[in-house]
């Protein structure tokens, strides 16, 4: 078992006894770990502390009670494994910035941290080709638009933070964005009898910070109305992720971030580049239906020639910046890593030019406290991370090997050991295997994690 599998068993444990009392020890035993690695790793994974998870998922599932008004509010606080009223109230207005009697007064469409499903961070699939992950069926395909559609309906900007794909909590914006146009939709003319609706995220006229996002629905030709916004989907291939939950209010409030994540990912894993927009396509508007799909312009390859020629300029002599070896390797992986180390261990990317047989060529080191972390050797398509296991961290790697990938666990038996370490020279090439470098890495940092 990988360890995010661990996890995700307890993830799926917590979601089915949101309402009972949940001890970190249980979670442990289910995930099949030790409380201290169990701690880590979820960390790690989900980058909640449990307590902290735990609490926000109650609030998103007593958010759906509130909607009811034959239950009382004190019954949801029961009902959730809250305390008593004032801790819910302040712990909901914490997350939401209203209280659960505003909310339940006037509900609006709120942002919640979802469940996530980690299957879809290490998985890569094939174009046509259809993953089903708790409950949800996703399937990327290929497309292309012979004929630009226009769409006409209400724009506003929307704050970057609203776009982390289920990790914020508060007031929709873009919820506030589709009341708006909804209430206004009748006004609106010629509309297709049978168009889509569809929202799109683009930068327009938005400020530092902030996306422009509109949502309309679809018009004949090249229709604009006054006092409206209107953008045209412009002929040409896109990406397509089409995907299905059980239930229109479980599509819009967490499959819709799990997907787009999703999407993120699969393009960078196939190296394809996006253009300047993304487009949400709803087939139906009814709370019956549980299909919609995600456009993505697909953009141009000459970016990719040029990076591949300028990496083929530099030498020991002439340095390349952080900038053009991540452009090089062209791996989400690798910018992923970088950012990890940075933010984690407040270390800083050194470049530097080996001519050693092992691995020649510029390099990226990453030290903290007059140690290396770890040393990244840049490859096109994927990344080399050298990570060394001395006697110190020996113990530690060897009792966590079980939750590393098959091929980690290879690596590392197959690996000589020389003056006492093993120098383990890892082929980035998926998140699993991103995942077995941060945990080494930890390891060798001796940090802990709630």
């Amino acid at each position: 078992m990988h360890a995010w599998e661990a996890v995700q068993n307890s993830l799926n444990y917590i979601e089915d006894h949101l309402s009972e009392d949940i001890k970190t020890e249980a979670l442990a035993n289910v995930a099949a770990l030790s409380p201290y690695y169990f701690q880590r790793l979820f960390g790690r994974l989900v980058k909640k502390s449990v307590n902290e998870y735990v609490r926000l998922r109650r609030l998103a599932k007593a958010t759906e009670a509130l909607k009811s008004k034959e239950k009382r509010i004190v019954d949801v606080v029961l009902d959730y494994g809250f305390s008593d009223h004032s801790n819910f109230t302040r712990a909901f207005k914490d997350a939401y910035g209203i209280t659960p009697e505003e909310y339940r007064a006037c509900p609006v469409i709120l942002n919640h941290f979802i469940k996530p499903d980690l299957l879809l961070n290490y998985v890569r699939v094939d174009e046509d080709v259809p993953l089903i992950a708790d409950g949800i069926v996703v399937e990327v395909t290929r497309r292309k638009l012979d004929k630009p559609r226009t769409f006409v309906g209400i724009k506003g900007e929307v704050p970057d933070t609203e776009l982390t794909g289920g990790k914020t909590t508060g007031i929709a914006t873009t919820g506030i964005i589709w009341d708006e146009f909804h209430r206004q939709k009748s006004n609106i003319m010629n509309l297709l009898p049978d168009g889509n609706e569809v929202g799109i995220l683009y930068m327009g006229d938005a400020r530092e910070g902030c996306c422009t996002y509109m949502a309309g629905a679809e018009v004949t030709g090249n229709t604009q109305a006054d006092g409206y916004a209107s953008y045209t989907l412009p002929e040409g291939e896109y990406a397509v992720c089409c995907f299905e939950a059980e239930n229109f209010t479980e599509l819009i409030n967490s499959v819709i971030f799990k997907a787009s994540a999703f999407m993120n990912k699969w393009m960078k894993d196939h190296s394809l580049t996006c253009g300047n927009f993304a487009a949400e396509m709803y087939y139906d508007t009814n709370y019956d239906t549980s299909y919609m799909e995600i456009w993505l312009p697909l953009g141009s390859s000459q970016r990719m020639l040029k990076v591949k020629e300028t990496w083929d300029k530099t030498n020991g002599v002439q340095k390349p910046s952080l900038t053009t070896i991540s452009a090089y390797v062209n791996s989400p992986l690798f910018e992923q890593l970088c950012q990890h180390l940075e933010t984690e261990y407040q270390s800083k990317p050194l470049l530097e030019y080996s001519r050693c047989s092992m691995q020649y060529g510029w390099n990226v080191k990453y030290k903290k406290a007059g140690r290396t972390l770890c040393t990244l050797y840049p490859m096109e398509g994927y990344f080399i991370a050298l990570i060394v296991i001395g006697d110190r961290e020996r113990t530690e790697t060897e009792l966590m090997l079980p939750y590393f990938t098959d091929y980690f666990h290879r690596l590392y038996h197959e690996t000589k050991t020389g003056m006492g370490q093993k120098w383990l020279m890892v082929n980035v090439t998926d998140a699993a295997v991103l995942e077995d470098v941060k945990q080494c890495v930890a390891i060798r940092r001796g940090r802990k994690k709630n």
